[in-house]
């Protein structure tokens, strides 16, 4: 299975409960978190490729919930994509992410990736335009 990502995830850390339909909860590590999704360490507990109600407690005691969908695993990490979220919790990963976004670990991760130079796509398979250009005018 191939998903391209149109967001860039930023680093977290805290613990990841997983809910399943049955009421059978999976808690793992968290590794980082975009508006899109979010990838963990994988458990111990095998996972399907179902809708999973999601509870993330950051290090900061910050609670993040919302719904998601197995989308990938490799033999670190297992990616998913938020199936739904509500505007206080986007809110909370808005929130880290303009964090993260005044860190130098930031600027290394656009180099390491070397982000400048991607073509970003929607879901629609437009290339979405990005810029880094501030109009100090604002």
């Amino acid at each position: 299975m191939t998903h391209k990502r149109t967001d860039v995830r930023v680093p977290i850390s805290g613990e990841v409960t997983l809910s399943d339909k049955q009421g059978v909860q999976i808690t793992a590590r968290a590794r980082d978190i975009s508006p899109g999704g979010f990838g963990l360490d994988n458990p111990s507990t095998p996972l399907e490729q179902i809708e999973y109600q999601v509870t993330i407690c950051t290090e900061r005691d910050t609670t993040i919930q919302l719904t998601a969908i197995l989308i990938h695993k490799s033999i670190e990490n297992t990616g998913f994509k938020t199936s739904d979220i509500d505007a206080k919790n986007l809110e909370i990963i808005s929130q880290l992410i303009s964090e993260f976004q005044t860190t130098e670990e930031f600027l290394e991760q656009i180099d390491q990736h070397d982000l400048l130079q991607q073509n970003f796509i929607d879901e629609d398979g437009n290339e979405i335009l990005v810029s880094f250009d501030f109009n100090s005018d604002k």
